[in-house]
């Protein structure tokens, strides 16, 4: 199934120790890349839970925010940051002697800062909470992807009708293939009349001038081989899986073929049918974007 790089999912998931959320945004981007916000107190699963999206997700830039509300499991230890305390003590008196400020600096004026008095909790005892912290991870993960799904679903659809308004138009530029070398014959044959003059006109150099310009604006390969593309975007949009930088692939050859039938038509309806196609070619190309 086609997926769009762009969606939402979240999970959550109660616990003993008490409630994680996770929730996952993802939007288009050439490679997989992956951001998480996770809390200091379960920042070490921060790795594993990329191991989990990573399996899940191909392309797409991902950011994922994890809250937990409660406690860490038990074991746990007060922890003084004698370094980070007296760097905050030594900055307070900089801080007076800059400003002028009188008084003496009190003990409860450093241990409230951020990191100098906490709890750490032993990583064999917080390991406990990674089954929930994966359970709350995959269900996001699975609603993420069935959101990526559905759009995917109606990109693939939009692209479908691209394909089939292209074939139309490269069945009109077979119709007018034939009826195109018949009018440059007449058209010649009359021209040379008018210069010349000359009645009956030498039908060796005719046949032989038509039969040069027959071979310079033969369209017979690039026909059919942008029809063959056609039908392998078609069969990439029923495989599915990671299709966004195969249809582009395609897309480019598509232009390619198409530039090349209209810079060898002089027919006008071919030419018009011609930037149909690549006005086609054009939105499908805008629309792989967003595919996975």
């Amino acid at each position: 199934m086609i997926r769009s790089m762009t969606g939402f999912g979240n999970g959550k998931i109660k616990t003993k120790y008490g409630a994680l959320t996770v929730d996952i945004k993802t939007v288009n981007h050439k490679f997989l890349e992956i951001t998480c916000k996770l809390p200091n107190s379960i920042s070490l699963f921060e790795d594993k839970v990329k191991g989990v999206l990573q399996k899940d997700l191909k392309r797409g830039k991902a950011y994922l925010n994890l809250t937990y509300d409660g406690v860490t499991p038990h074991s746990e230890s007060l922890y003084l940051d004698l370094g980070l305390a007296r760097n905050y003590y030594n900055k307070l008196k900089e801080l007076k002697r800059v400003l002028h400020i009188e008084g003496e600096i009190a003990l409860n004026d450093i241990v409230t800062y951020p990191g100098v008095m906490n709890h750490r909790v032993s990583e064999k005892n917080i390991s406990k909470l990674w089954p929930s912290v994966q359970k709350a991870v995959n269900m996001a993960s699975l609603r993420l992807i069935k959101d990526r799904e559905r759009e995917g679903a109606d990109l693939a659809r939009d692209i479908q009708k691209r394909l089939v308004k292209m074939k139309k138009n490269l069945a009109k530029v077979k119709s007018k293939a034939h009826s195109n070398l018949k009018n440059y014959k007449k058209k010649l044959e009359q021209r040379i009349r008018e210069i010349s003059g000359i009645q009956p006109m030498n039908n060796d150099r005719l046949e032989m001038e038509v039969a040069l310009f027959a071979k310079n604006s033969d369209i017979t390969e690039e026909l059919t081989r942008l029809s063959s593309h056609v039908t392998n975007v078609e069969a990439i949009l029923v495989k599915g899986g990671e299709a966004g930088k195969k249809i582009d692939f395609v897309a480019q050859e598509m232009h390619r073929e198409a530039n090349t039938i209209g810079s060898k038509s002089s027919d006008y309806s071919i030419s018009r049918a011609v930037i149909e196609v690549k006005s086609e070619i054009e939105k499908i190309r805008e629309q792989i974007k967003n595919i996975e």
